[in-house]
């Protein structure tokens, strides 16, 4: 039985441990989905004003859904979704519309595809403007080289551009070093900054390619990575430096799995100077803010994730634990916000997910009820090609 398209994972930040949270089985044609709120609630938005889908959110359809889902299966409130999407038989989107609730179109969606599966041609449309997009490739490789954008707002004539994704995608090359376990990456690039004035940069190109590192793993004696370590080529203006922007430590269990992901930042200001030898040496400046986040991680004995501990300077912030049920479906989630004042009196909220499945084991209901309320209900209307 084939699976595809909505398949929701709880993807942790570096982390492979993967909680299956929702899927369509078989070979769905059409999808409804919409939220309804229950008892007063309403979607989560920051501030007045905020349309249902929230605030300051690009209205993509990558984006809604991945909103959808992180405050459906990993928080004690709900965002709004409400979209039709159709699929062909090899499961590809072939089109979507997005709606506000008031039923006035967000905007719609058309997808094209070559025999080879590729995508060709996406056209959008919403009240307020139009946008078509046809993807050139190499050859009948799945390498992208080229797009053509056509884009149109009302009372403005249609702007085109032509862009090569080639450049828009930079060349990376990696080199490992088996003596001391580490692997640098570099970007290659002709990016630099220009002097326009006496105090005054302008970003710019120019004709030399140089390799700028990005990023350095470190390996422990299984080759997982223990630490990483990541670098900036785009904050000097003199185009010597290379600042480092992160520091990020990995513990794991027997079983290879991470337990803890930490960020580290000291109270300094790491810079990387390439000498004349082709080699960095290190540069520290006094004046960072000194921070620690960490990230904890448990399992059951299945492989699926048990809790997710997030802690900032050593005091605990945010905590989600799930419990399963028999399709693997999260039944549970114990979520604890410890952000703000007042955190000692806090408990966590108790989620309990409640199931309607169709006869293809697809949940086409789904109530969210919180600490024994019932406050969202989401919904799906799914078309099957058999």
């Amino acid at each position: 039985m084939k699976k595809f398209g909505l398949i929701l994972f709880l993807i942790c930040s570096y982390c492979k441990a993967q909680v299956m949270r929702d899927s369509i089985m078989g070979d769905p044609k059409y999808v409804k989905e919409y939220v309804v709120f229950l008892n007063n609630s309403g979607p989560y938005t920051f501030m007045q004003g905020d349309s249902e889908y929230g605030h300051a959110i690009i209205t993509t359809p990558e984006n809604l859904r991945a909103s959808m889902r992180r405050s459906w299966f990993e928080s004690d409130f709900c965002r709004y979704t409400n979209n039709e999407t159709y699929y062909d038989k090899d499961g590809k989107i072939t089109a979507e519309t997005w709606y506000y609730k008031s039923g006035e179109i967000l905007r719609d969606y058309n997808y094209k595809y070559d025999s080879l599966g590729r995508l060709m041609k996406k056209k959008s449309k919403s009240k307020y403007s139009t946008s078509e997009e046809k993807f050139i490739y190499a050859g009948i490789s799945k390498k992208l080289k080229f797009t053509e954008s056509h884009t149109k707002w009302e009372n403005e004539p249609t702007k085109t551009y032509f862009n090569n994704r080639e450049f828009d995608t930079p060349f990376i090359l990696t080199k490992f070093d088996t003596l001391s376990r580490t692997d640098s990456i570099f970007t290659v690039t002709d990016f630099i900054w220009k002097k326009v004035g006496e105090n005054s940069f302008q970003r710019g190109y120019d004709s030399v390619f140089r390799q700028k590192l990005t990023q350095v793993n470190y390996y422990d004696k299984d080759f997982q990575i223990k630490e990483s370590k990541f670098y900036d080529y785009e904050t000097d203006y003199y185009n010597k430096k290379l600042f480092q922007k992160g520091h990020t430590k990995f513990e794991r269990d027997s079983l290879g799995r991470i337990i803890k992901e930490t960020q580290l930042q000291d109270d300094k200001y790491t810079y990387l100077i390439l000498d004349e030898s082709g080699k960095y040496h290190e540069e520290i400046k006094k004046g960072g803010y000194a921070s620690v986040s960490s990230t904890q991680y448990t399992y059951f004995d299945d492989g699926k994730l048990n809790r997710k501990t997030h802690y900032y300077q050593g005091n605990l912030q945010h905590q989600i634990r799930f419990e399963y049920d028999k399709h693997n479906q999260i039944k549970k989630l114990f979520y604890l916000d410890n952000w703000g004042e007042n955190k000692k009196d806090r408990n966590p909220t108790m989620t309990i997910f409640k199931y309607k499945l169709d006869k293809y084991n697809n949940w086409i209901e789904c109530i969210k009820n919180v600490d024994g309320e019932d406050l969202y209900l989401w919904k799906r209307e799914i078309q099957y090609y058999r």
